[in-house]
């Protein structure tokens, strides 16, 4: 069976896949992050496993569209947590439109950990909704390091709506199973891989 490029599944079916890739790259990238720093965590399956490894510093700022992820840093007295406005995207749990985009446009952050569903490493990145993707590229506009964390599978796919061409990105975390011709292709772009 073909997967379509509008795909957009549940977060409790993408959940179910990858899973063991995605704990390892949440841990990965999770130690990424420095006592002081302001990052976003984009929705995303992946940005969870982020959020359940967040190490234990001083000071940490969190900026999310992700309601799921937003109720999992309560947990955390050591996190500021920062929530857009937005219309709610039920299947993602994530706030997405014009009121989301303008509410991120008020900050500036160190880090942006972004969930992708497509990695074209000769296209770019994409995401099945067009709204994440104006938001996605909002978040990319107000960060000074753009950290795309994905598993193998999301490799050589491109899904329905554009966020950025790969020279946006600055680490990519992944697992083992990323292509070679992939890995070789971001090195040469100047491009930091991280395996998990």
């Amino acid at each position: 069976k073909v997967e379509r490029v509008g795909a957009d599944f549940s977060l409790s079916e993408k959940n179910k896949l990858h899973y063991q890739e995605k704990l390892k790259i949440g841990r990965a990238a999770a130690a990424l992050i420095e006592n002081g720093d302001t990052i976003i965590l984009d929705s995303g399956t992946t940005t969870m496993e982020i959020n359940n490894n967040l190490p234990h510093i001083g000071s940490l700022t969190v900026i999310t569209n992700a309601l799921n992820i937003a109720n999992k840093l309560v947990e955390h007295e050591h996190v500021n947590v920062i929530v857009p406005g937005g219309f709610l995207r039920k299947n993602s749990l994530s706030l997405v439109g014009t009121t989301a985009e303008e509410s991120f446009k008020n900050y500036f952050c160190d880090k942006l950990f972004l969930a992708v569903d497509g990695f074209n490493t000769t296209f770019g990145l994409s995401t099945p909704n067009v709204e994440e993707a104006h938001l996605n590229r909002v978040m990319i506009s107000i960060a000074k390091q753009v950290i795309v964390v994905t598993d193998s599978s999301k490799f050589h796919k491109r899904s329905f709506a554009f966020i950025a061409p790969i020279s946006a990105v600055d680490i990519v975390v992944t697992d083992s199973g990323i292509p070679d011709e992939d890995k070789k292709r971001l090195e040469t772009a100047g491009i930091k891989v991280i395996i998990a």
